[in-house]
């Protein structure tokens, strides 16, 4: 059984030690003879070339002026709002049956009438 063993190893050892030393089929034996894994004449482009990455000179300054706009704009919005407010056209929250209300408050039986915390007023 041991001779077995030892003779078994043996022999893989030197199929490996042999197969280590052959040149692989995927590497050409001969580097100057051209094949289709390895031209000679390599393969040229004739496509567009690649334009290259110029620095920018300066600080731009988009992300600022945008914000700027955005705050002016806010603030016209504002005071078109107020404006309205002031003459009253505004919402219906400010129109007497709405009483602060998004919609006018369900107006219940006098036995059923519940408190309101909006606007401080049974209904």
């Amino acid at each position: 059984m041991k001779p077995l063993v030892w003779l078994i190893g043996l022999l893989t050892s030197t199929t490996l030690v042999f197969a280590q030393n052959n040149p692989s089929v995927n590497q050409p034996t001969d580097k100057g003879f051209p094949n289709s894994l390895q031209p000679v004449n390599p393969v040229k482009y004739y496509g567009p070339k690649k334009t290259k990455k110029t620095k920018k000179k300066g600080v731009t300054h988009e992300a600022r002026n945008e914000y700027y706009d955005r705050i002016e704009t806010n603030w016209r919005e504002r005071e078109k709002r107020e404006k309205k407010k002031s003459l009253g056209e505004a919402t219906d929250y400010m129109k007497p049956p709405y009483f602060g209300h998004k919609k006018p408050p369900k107006i219940r039986p006098i036995g059923k009438r519940k408190y309101c915390k909006i606007c401080g007023i049974r209904h």
